[in-house]
């Protein structure tokens, strides 16, 4: 009689998995035994994080004020999302505490599989319910609170490894973390009071309030932070202002394998001393060049006494360039900011380019010092609409550029390295409001997405050793929220260009449009879909100039020199996948993309210049706990390659998430042709 048996994931918890347990948990202490736990263990451990890892986050408002503890239920609902699973049948849930329940007894039986237990799971709560964060309005729960004068302003500092963003009681879980917290840099209460803009004594106005909430959740050091609103007893007037933020974890670095002949590592931290300094230090290799190492180093300073101007000192030297640079700068950080400015000087020394992103590569090495200053003022415009700030922008810049060493120049050979001065004013209007969600760009923080529009007028002129020239450029750029479709559009289009003696040169067209899906449910897991139309059209152009697809507009992953125009049109589509999984802290997320892209002279249609093709697919790593950059694990194919450039490309290195473009007003500057 022939015998057969189904095998499934419930017969595994059943059957096989107490057997495993009581085999990997059975005192024994041969070696030979002690070598098979250990292999049990590793394939236990697999198993499960394939098929049970989830992770929980608790709901709690408990915070302290100057009356004591308080455990408070507002009109807010305030959850740090730890998770992407949206709902948990209650059936599956009383499985899945018992299941944990009886890992957990045994895990905690051996000192070892105690402390690995806590690093890869989490009890579920009884009471738990999880969800993706609920698009929310940015600072529309602050608005029965307006007109209301602010009492105290209290702010909390939780280190980076408490398990639960609201619930600063909850103690951190294993050792690993409790070491990390004690090598951290906790932010300074003080420090993070002094970065506001509203003090006490000040009224509620809703908009600020959350203006200067997304003001330290921008800080790259903070992995959260929001305001909660209290009432003060006995008072119809007064509130208190409590404001909650999570430190990430200070220390960082960025590790980029090209190759065996070429890497690079950078070790950071960015809030030493808890105050929001940030310095760095690295080293390249590279063993085809003639200068085989590399260095850098920079050290940054925040707000310096009280004024929110921030500075930073670097320094580079490398077989690319030797740079040192000051720069300070004062942003349009909220919208309570009424003036900005800013100030960079720097020393380049044998340098192929004036600037990474320039499209000009010189094969005599440059020697040049470079000056730019701006200042700008803020007008508060009237608006129709509570939650959308609008204002009128008037900035002046200043920039110049002076060649010690360069190649042979006259009026018309090499103008790109004539020595020059370059005099910039701009108007600009914006009105931009926000809401809150999450699983764009980021794994499961807060994201604040900006919508709204902005238009941007900008003259001046270029006075260079040889003659001067005029300089005129228009932007706008607007995005919209579809609430119903619960996906996003930002659109840019801009123009600009020089007029010497009534002649149009060096002219530069762009448009550039971005589309970002609703977050679509399958089983445990949540995708999104990104779409990008980017086109640049070079007008007149300098005969040595030439854009590339080796920039964030062009197709990713992509080097070359051969592949090169005066335009270019690209189209990329890239799906995510955020899983449920964790490994050791790191959240688990894939993606694949498509990038279609022509390039070639601009005197052609767009369709008509050759084209080129990237299609990949990887792996992103991240631990919103750590200030470390994205881990990316990429294999792409590039059919049509150029012969500069290799296929398949494979590697593994830091990637910095793309951010939301938050219409941000600096100094008047030249639109660049990249």
């Amino acid at each position: 009689m022939k015998f057969t048996k189904k095998w499934s994931i419930q017969k595994f918890k059943t059957d096989i998995f107490p057997f495993l347990i009581f085999i990997i948990f059975r005192k024994n202490k041969s070696r030979f035994y002690k070598i098979k736990r250990s292999i049990l263990y590793t394939i236990l451990i697999l198993l499960i994080s394939l098929n049970w890892l989830d992770v929980h986050a608790q709901l709690s408002t408990t915070s302290k004020s100057n009356s004591g503890f308080f455990t408070r239920n507002t009109a807010r609902t305030y959850i740090y999302i730890d998770t992407i699973e949206e709902n948990l049948q209650q059936d599956s849930l009383k499985k899945g505490q018992t299941f944990y329940k009886n890992l957990k007894s045994k895990a905690y039986k051996n000192n070892i599989t105690k402390e690995l237990y806590n690093l890869f799971f989490v009890t579920p709560s009884k009471n738990e319910k999880i969800s993706t964060k609920t698009r929310e309005q940015s600072g529309e729960v602050f608005l029965p609170y307006e007109g209301k004068r602010i009492n105290k302003i209290i702010v909390d500092v939780i280190p980076p490894f408490k398990p639960n963003f609201l619930d600063s009681l909850q103690k951190t879980r294993i050792w690993l973390e409790k070491t990390a917290n004690k090598l951290h840099n906790t932010s300074s209460r003080g420090h993070i009071k002094k970065l506001l803009y509203i003090k006490e004594g000040d009224t509620i106005d809703a908009y600020n309030t959350a203006d200067n909430e997304r003001l330290i959740r921008r800080l790259s050091y903070i992995k959260d932070a929001q305001i909660i609103i209290i009432p003060v007893m006995g008072s119809s007037e007064l509130v208190d202002l409590y404001l909650l933020v999570k430190d990430q974890f200070s220390w960082g670095f960025d590790l980029d394998i090209g190759s065996f002949s070429s890497s690079s590592l950078e070790l950071y931290n960015q809030n030493l001393f808890g105050r929001g300094h940030e310095i760095k230090s690295g080293f390249e290799y590279n063993s085809s060049k003639s200068k085989t190492w590399g260095y850098l180093a920079s050290y940054g300073v925040q707000n310096i006494k009280n004024t929110h101007i921030s500075a930073n000192i670097s320094f580079r030297d490398n077989y690319k360039s030797s740079f040192v640079g000051l720069n300070l700068e004062k942003k349009f950080e909220t919208f309570l900011t009424q003036y900005a400015g800013g100030l960079s000087l720097s020393r380049t020394r044998h340098s192929s380019k004036i600037k990474s992103n320039d499209p000009i590569l010189n094969k005599e090495p440059l020697d040049f010092d470079y000056a730019s200053s701006w200042i700008g003022r803020a007008f508060k415009l009237n608006s129709k609409k509570k939650l959308a700030k609008k204002r009128l922008f008037s900035t002046l810049g200043y920039t110049s550029i002076n060649f010690s060493r360069r190649p042979e120049v006259t009026a018309d050979i090499n103008r790109f390295f004539h020595n020059k001065r370059t005099y910039l004013s701009s108007l600009t209007l914006n009105q931009v409001q926000y809401f809150k969600s999450n699983l764009i760009y980021n794994f499961g923080r807060t994201e604040d997405i900006p919508y709204g529009y902005m238009m941007q007028v900008t003259g001046g002129f270029e006075d260079n050793e040889f003659s001067s020239r005029k300089y005129f450029a228009f932007e706008y750029q607007r995005a919209t929220h579809f609430y119903k479709a619960k996906s996003y559009f930002f659109t840019r289009f801009a123009l600009g260009g020089y007029f010497d003696k009534n002649h149009f040169e060096q002219g530069n067209f762009i448009l550039q449009n971005r589309y970002i899906s609703r977050l679509r449910k399958t089983g445990r897991y949540r995708l999104r879909n990104f779409i990008e139309l980017n086109y640049s059209l070079g007008i007149r152009r300098f005969p040595e100039e030439f854009i590339t697809f080796n920039t964030d507009t062009g197709i990713r992953g992509f080097s070359s020199l051969q592949a090169i125009g005066t335009q270019r049109l690209t189209l990329k589509l890239e799906n995510m996948t955020f899983t449920p999984f964790m490994l050791a802290g790191f959240r688990l997320a894939f993606f694949n993309f498509l990038d279609v892209g022509t390039i070639g002279s601009n005197q052609n249609h767009p369709l008509k210049n050759k084209a080129y093709y990237g299609l990949g697919l990887g792996i992103r790593l991240n631990n919103e706990n750590l200030v470390f950059k994205t881990i990316e694990l990429r294999f792409a194919l590039y059919p049509k390659a150029p012969s500069d450039f290799t296929s398949p490309q494979y590697g593994i290195s830091g990637e910095d998430r793309p951010n939301f473009n938050n219409f941000n007003v600096k100094g008047p500057k030249i639109i660049d042709f990249e």
